[in-house]
């Protein structure tokens, strides 16, 4: 029986490619979805072997889906496939759960020697994420937290998310259509973000994105 897989991305043209390796490859595509809400749906009523998410999809990000996939019973792998290419993004997928980390700016080869990698009952993400996951459970009791641990992990899955989403250039209005939230909500996550990072204005938070290897507008 082949391995049975679903894809979650809003883009038309990145579910067509993403299919064409995994069919190139053997593999069955049973489903796309291009919401995240339309993917804990599928998801629970298909079971598939794998799901291969984007991070920036509307209606439940993907942390959300994340969640609430491994909170359920199902044992579905999740590869993240995401243009969010940070170090930052990848850890915090692995911490909540995904089984692999792949850049939609790689070569599609990564992406099926992820899924392979995956598929197997392996991990796959950057050596630099794994290093650190243990660099930080090492020292997390010995000395001040690693680079990992500075002023971004200060932030929830949520509050990452909608950060990424601002420094994009997005309007309170537009990240609240994306991620099902009121634009009072919205706003409280924006002050609640100026304030953690200590920055005053959209500029600083930019300033910090651009440190953290985080992709703005």
């Amino acid at each position: 029986m082949l391995p049975r897989i679903v894809i979650v991305d809003d883009h038309p043209l990145m579910c067509m490619a993403v299919r064409l390796v995994l069919e190139r490859d053997g593999y069955e595509v049973v489903a796309e979805c291009h919401t995240g809400a339309d993917c804990v749906q599928t998801v629970r009523s298909l079971e598939p072997d794998l799901v291969i998410l984007d991070l920036n999809i509307p209606k439940l990000d993907g942390f959300s889906v994340i969640e609430r996939l491994r909170s359920s019973a199902i044992k579905t792998h999740i590869l993240i496939l995401t243009s969010s290419d940070s170090s930052h993004y990848a850890f915090r997928c692995l911490q909540a759960g995904a089984s692999g980390f792949v850049c939609k700016d790689d070569k599609l080869e990564e992406l099926s020697r992820a899924v392979k990698a995956v598929l197997a009952g392996y991990s796959y993400f950057h050596k630099r994420v794994t290093d650190l996951l243990i660099e930080n459970a090492i020292a997390s009791t010995k000395k001040p937290p690693s680079a990992f641990n500075s002023e971004l992990s200060l932030l929830t899955d949520r509050e990452l998310t909608v950060f990424g989403l601002l420094v994009k250039g997005m309007s309170n209005q537009e990240i609240g259509q994306t991620l099902m939230l009121s634009h009072k909500t919205v706003s409280t996550y924006k002050i609640r973000l100026m304030n953690k990072l200590n920055a005053p204005n959209m500029v600083e938070l930019a300033k910090i994105a651009q440190r953290h290897d985080i992709a703005t507008a």
